[in-house]
Parts: C-alpha cells; sequence; structure tokens
C-alpha cells in the first residue's frame, strides 16, 4: 500500500521591523532619481552665460550676463563700452582678457556672478521658468577649456556656477512659495 505524503503550507512569521521613523520619513524607504546636468548645451543652452539676454548692470544694458561679468572686471567705462559692444560672448570674453582689472576682481568675482545670474532669471519669465523646469538636478558646468572656478574640466573643478545656478532656483522656488 502507497503512502501518500502530505504537504502542509505553513504560513513564515510575519517579520517585524521596528523603524525609528514612519515609512514616509525614512530616508532608506524613499528612492529618488538625482538628474545631473553636466553640460550647458542643446536643451540647457539657457543656462550657459552666452545665452542672448539683457542684462542692466550698473547702468548699462548689456547683450548677455557673458558681457556684463567681462566688463564688471573693470572700474574703465570705455572698456566697459568696448565689452558690451562685442558682437558676441565669446569676444566679450577675449575682450575681457585685455583690459584694466578692478584691484579687488578676485574679491568680488563671485557676488558679482551670482548678482548677474540672479538678475537673468528673476528678470525674464520665460528663462525662470525654464530654470524651474530643471526641477531638483545637480547642474554642473562642465567644460573643456580648463575653467574649474567656474566649472569642471575631466572631472575636476569648483562649479561655482553650478551652485550659483542651483542657488538662485531655490530662491526663486522660496520666493514662489511666499507669493503663494
Amino acid at each position: 500500500m502507497a503512502t501518500a505524503a502530505v504537504l502542509k503550507t505553513v504560513e513564515p512569521p510575519a517579520l517585524r521591523v521596528q523603524l525609528p521613523h514612519p515609512p514616509s520619513q525614512c530616508p532608506l524607504m524613499e528612492i529618488r532619481i538625482m538628474t545631473i546636468i553636466n553640460s550647458f548645451r542643446n536643451k540647457y543652452r539657457f543656462l550657459s552665460n552666452f545665452w542672448p539676454t539683457e542684462i542692466v548692470f550698473e547702468g548699462i544694458v548689456y547683450p548677455s550676463v557673458e558681457h556684463a561679468y567681462q566688463a564688471a572686471k573693470t572700474l574703465h567705462t570705455e572698456q566697459r563700452l568696448q565689452i558690451k559692444y562685442a558682437k558676441t560672448p565669446g569676444e566679450a570674453k577675449r575682450r575681457g582678457k585685455k583690459i584694466t582689472i578692478r584691484d579687488n576682481w578676485d574679491f568680488i568675482k563671485w557676488n558679482v556672478m551670482l548678482t548677474l545670474v540672479r538678475l537673468k532669471f528673476h528678470n525674464n519669465a520665460i528663462l525662470k521658468q525654464a530654470l524651474l523646469d530643471t526641477g531638483d538636478a545637480e547642474m554642473v558646468e562642465g567644460n573643456t577649456w580648463g575653467d574649474v572656478f567656474w566649472g569642471v574640466c575631466n572631472g575636476k573643478g569648483e562649479n561655482h556656477l553650478g551652485k550659483i545656478l542651483m542657488k538662485v532656483r531655490e530662491e526663486i522656488k522660496t520666493d514662489d512659495e511666499q507669493s503663494n
């Protein structure tokens, strides 16, 4: 006579884990996909200081942040105007290498850039929305020309322009939240 084996399915005991926070507040329970914008080209070209947008800085209207930044390096009005009238931001940058640099430039250049980037995005509704549309993406001014102060080249750099862009984005978000 054959014997039949009876298999009995047994549910394992429930696993109980005591979390230090409710699941919605537990950092291990949240999955975030971090977006990194590592080049200010194509879709993100508007993040570049070369993007055409009027910037009024110290009473002069410049055609881009790059023009205004290069002009801010000097206190000589005629040199500032030479930079203002450069046909392209690249030409403005080249002219900015041939001017009399103000004595305190290394101490103020970061704040000048912050001011100019604020002007660019606070005063232009389309650019402001485009910046907000980057969400929480990390912004890295990746470049191939060796700028390791404002950007990152070959994996090295301080990325100050990227940090300024993220700071301005957060300021705009905070301003929008407070006005609603």
